[in-house]
């Protein structure tokens, strides 16, 4: 059985591919830009999020047999805010 760990974080999203045992048998990770659009604000944009996390999960599961594939954790960064309307989804 693998195990993938997905964590979005402030500057990028880590992905990790680990066996039963917890062995770690791969790393992905792709960053993404902070926007500062004025002066204290700091804020991002979720496209980014998905896209570079679905390419890192591509990256992660290339040379793996993905029916393997028995469980995903996901974190995601502190203190932040993402509003979801049914055309940003």
């Amino acid at each position: 059985m693998l195990y993938i760990g997905i964590d979005l974080g402030t500057s990028s999203v880590k992905t990790l591919l680990m066996d039963e045992k917890g062995s770690i048998l791969k790393i992905a990770a792709r960053s993404y830009p902070l926007i500062f659009p004025h002066p204290g604000w700091a804020e991002q944009d979720p496209a980014d999020w998905i896209s570079n996390t679905l390419d890192a999960l591509k990256e992660l599961c290339a040379d793996c047999d993905r029916s393997q594939i028995a469980g995903i954790s996901f974190g995601g960064q502190m203190h932040a805010w993402w509003y979801s309307t049914k055309t940003t989804v």
